[in-house]
Parts: structure tokens; C-alpha cells; sequence
């Protein structure tokens, strides 16, 4: 009986208990990244659906054999207007607007306010461009 080789069962008791402490102090770092990568998808998906939106704007314009042009306001929310369901921004070219994490500074700027952040978008109706401002707008 002495030859027997193995763990005793307080040895992995211990083991599983040290794995666990280090999982829960690791978590709280993989889940800030996971939400921090997630919110700036959801930025980047605004921005690019609104400048798709823009470019099928023009083609059905071009196709209606009207001059290409875009719209000269994204929506109808008033200056300073923060995203809610109760009033969405972009809801002009985009089907049922955003919701949440932007703000509309005037007809020309937008900022995304998500993640703690605070970039600001430039829309320019003559061009049909919606694209990041370092600057501001």
C-alpha cells in the first residue's frame, strides 16, 4: 500500500480553488476588453452603414436620372439632439435611426459618445461623406 502514487483529495481541493481565484481576478480584464472591442464595433458599423446609405442615396438618385445628390440633413433631429427611441439620428437614410451612443452637434457634425469616448463625424452633403474628424468638425 505505500507504493501507491496520486493526489489526495485537500491537494486538489487546493489546486482548484488557486485556479479559480486566478480566473476571477483574470475575468474582470477579458470582459473590459470584450465590451471596449464591442463598442467600437458599433461605432465603426454606424459610420459605415451611413456612408453605404449615402452611396445608395446617389445610385437611386442617378438611376431616377436626377443629378447625383444627397440629402442635406440625416435626420430630422434638432442641433445638440442626443440618440433615444423617442428621437433617432440618421433615421433619413437609415431604416429606424440609432438609438443610442450619439449625439448630433448641428446638421453638419455628429459625435459618438459610447465607450467614454467623444469622436466627432463631419458630414458633408455636397460629397456624400460621413468620416472621422480628428480636428472636430
Amino acid at each position: 500500500m505505500n507504493n501507491q502514487k496520486g493526489f489526495t483529495l485537500i491537494e486538489l481541493v487546493l489546486v482548484i480553488a488557486l485556479l479559480g481565484a486566478l480566473a476571477v481576478s483574470a475575468l474582470p480584464n477579458i470582459f473590459a476588453i470584450s465590451l471596449t472591442n464591442a463598442q467600437n464595433n458599433s461605432r465603426d458599423a454606424v459610420q459605415g452603414a451611413v456612408q453605404a446609405a449615402l452611396s445608395l442615396y446617389a445610385a437611386s438618385q442617378i438611376s431616377q436620372e436626377l443629378p447625383e445628390s444627397y440629402p442635406a440633413d440625416l435626420d430630422g433631429a434638432a442641433d445638440a439632439a442626443v440618440a433615444s427611441r423617442s428621437e433617432p439620428l440618421f433615421d433619413i437614410i437609415l431604416k429606424g435611426g440609432v438609438i443610442q451612443d450619439w449625439s448630433k452637434q448641428d446638421d453638419a457634425c455628429y459625435q459618438w459618445t459610447g465607450g467614454g469616448g467623444a469622436d466627432e463625424y463631419a458630414y458633408d452633403s455636397d460629397a456624400g461623406t460621413f468620416i472621422y474628424t480628428a480636428v472636430g468638425c
